[in-house]
């Protein structure tokens, strides 16, 4: 898992400094000044793009069709 940063000046709404912000969901940059939310997302690029993730070895289908 990556570790997020400070972003000063980051706020798109005030223009105010968002921190990190973690829990069980995943991970938000919260502004300090004006309290907006930013989420972060935390997963694998290949579940983001729908692409097949390979489940086990000896596994004969995969998540898609599983889906079905």
């Amino acid at each position: 898992m990556r570790r997020l940063s400070i972003r000063l000046k980051g706020c798109p709404r005030c223009r105010g400094d968002l921190f990190p912000e973690y829990d069980l969901t995943g991970s938000d940059l919260v502004c300090l000044q004006c309290g907006y939310v930013q989420t972060v997302s935390m997963r694998e690029p290949a579940a983001e793009e729908g692409r097949d993730i390979p489940v086990t070895a000896g596994a004969s289908h995969s998540l898609s069709e599983m889906a079905a």
